[in-house]
């Protein structure tokens, strides 16, 4: 029987990567991001943003949260950027209120990562082999973020009055799916099985069933829904009186939880950096996360996140401010090493980063600070700071490339 072994460096490269992995990384984490096929043939416009804050929402209610003008939904469209290769879509809910929910619903392969712009929002999601815990409840404030793998059954619920605010949030799905489409509504799925099982699945008598079931069995003929199909609407609200004055409580996941808040954050200073700071929470700070991460940043008036680049693909969304984003080409082929294309994108403003593109952002106004938050589709990502990278770098051989030897000579004092 022939025995495989590694050959060379390469294979002394795999190896080691393969030790390394299984001795550093959490069980299940991979710093490698998972490839998925999307729904765009590989066709699409060679543009790596998406302004949502001026498109019209995908969805609305107008009846929910109307105080506030109606709760609203923005998806962006995987098919008109970076050449329908994006390997991440985005979501931005806004004007949710109390009682406002995101039907309980579940993703065919899309991992999901959110994070709280505003107000309080409860998450929960259940487990399909009652580990870590049967299901995970919990309550997040400003700048908490959530995690719910691909298949396991989930929703949101906004805790927050609307005369204080309401909840605004961002969702981000590993995923290069438009994120309606690769989802199963609760409804939905009710409405489309017999009614024994449908009655079976609740615990309620066939009788008591059939007698509800008017409420929703439209959504039996709904495979997707817009502002013109509301027969399954992804925001829902609860039963009238059950959240006044309050929603009822509950006791939160404390072990393992599926969302945490933003005291988990590593806090990160570049060297030689003005006025940036990031907070990071990858698997190591959340480890129920093992396949997304997130890195927030806060920019000072006028300061540049210096040049960089990851090993992983990721979407930056402007949480507030105004930010000039920068990214040197773009999917992997002829435009890699295009020039840098600059894009200044306001709050709810997305940008997509293929995995390995050098890129940067600045706050673009020079008078009022700016906050990104850029999610990760891997659990472990590592970050290439060039400047760092180029340090170590034999400083003749730098300077020479750029043709400035003369700059690469020792000082002499």
């Amino acid at each position: 029987m022939a025995h495989w072994a590694p050959r060379g460096l390469l294979g002394a490269a795999v190896l080691l990567r393969t030790l390394a992995a299984s001795q550093f990384l959490p069980p299940g984490t991979t710093d490698v991001p998972i490839q998925r096929p999307g729904d765009c043939n590989q066709v699409g416009p060679a543009t790596y943003v998406y302004r949502m804050s001026k498109v019209e929402p995908n969805d609305y209610f107008p009846k929910i949260c109307s105080k506030m003008g109606g709760a609203s939904v923005r998806f962006n469209n995987p098919c008109a950027w970076a050449h329908g290769q994006a390997q991440m879509t985005a979501a931005h809910f806004t004007n949710m209120c109390k009682g406002a929910t995101r039907m309980i619903h579940w993703h065919t392969q899309a991992d999901e990562w959110g994070f709280v712009s505003k107000g309080r929002l409860m998450t929960f999601v259940a487990s399909p082999d009652g580990l870590p815990w049967p299901s995970s409840t919990n309550v997040l404030s400003p700048r908490g973020v959530w995690y719910f793998p691909s298949n396991w059954l989930h929703g949101l619920l906004c805790l927050t009055p609307e005369e204080e605010g309401g909840c605004e949030f961002t969702i981000i799905f590993a995923s290069p799916q438009a994120a309606e489409p690769n989802g199963h509504n609760l409804d939905t799925t009710f409405a489309q099985a017999d009614d024994d099982v449908a009655a079976q699945a609740l615990d309620l008598s066939l009788a008591t069933y059939e007698a509800s079931r008017p409420a929703f069995g439209r959504a039996k003929h709904s495979i997707h829904y817009s502002n013109r199909n509301m027969t399954a609407p992804i925001v829902t609200a609860v039963l009238g009186g059950e959240c006044d004055p309050e929603c009822p409580p509950i006791q939160e996941t404390v072990g393992a939880p599926a969302a945490v808040q933003s005291f988990v954050e590593q806090k990160v200073l570049l060297p030689h950096t003005e006025g940036v700071t990031l907070y990071r929470i990858k698997t190591d700070q959340f480890p129920f996360s093992r396949t997304m991460s997130q890195e927030r940043t806060e920019l000072a008036p006028g300061a540049v996140r210096p040049l960089v680049w990851t090993t992983a693909d990721s979407i930056l969304m402007v949480v507030s401010g105004t930010v000039t984003v920068s990214l040197e080409g773009g999917i992997l082929g002829n435009e890699s090493h295009l020039e840098f294309a600059h894009e200044t994108l306001e709050k709810g403003d997305v940008a997509y980063f293929p995995n390995g593109r050098a890129y940067w952002f600045r706050e673009a106004t020079g008078k009022h600070p700016a906050e990104t938050i850029n999610v990760f589709n891997v659990g472990i990502w590592k970050s290439i700071e060039l400047r760092q990278a180029v340090s170590e770098m034999p400083r003749l051989v730098v300077m020479s490339n750029l043709h400035q030897a003369e700059f690469a000579r020792p000082k002499m004092f």
